[in-house]
């Protein structure tokens, strides 16, 4: 079962089938314009395939303005 945090909400929650990182946002209902999925130290792209034995963390994008 693959393993979702969404650190902009805390929560955890749990997938049980296999799909794309854009398939997993759009199911959760966030715009991947605005959050990073990580994998342990690795930054993933929208069309990888997730594997339903791993945890990725869902982080919001963060950018500063310049000054």
């Amino acid at each position: 079962m693959l393993s979702v945090y969404n650190a902009q909400t805390g929560t955890r929650g749990h997938v049980t089938y296999r799909r794309k990182v854009h398939r997993l946002l759009k199911d959760l209902g966030l715009d991947p314009e605005t959050v990073l999925v990580i994998q342990g130290e690795q930054l993933l792209t929208q069309d990888e395939t997730l594997s339903p034995d791993i945890e990725v963390e869902i982080r919001p994008v963060i950018s500063g303005g310049s000054s």
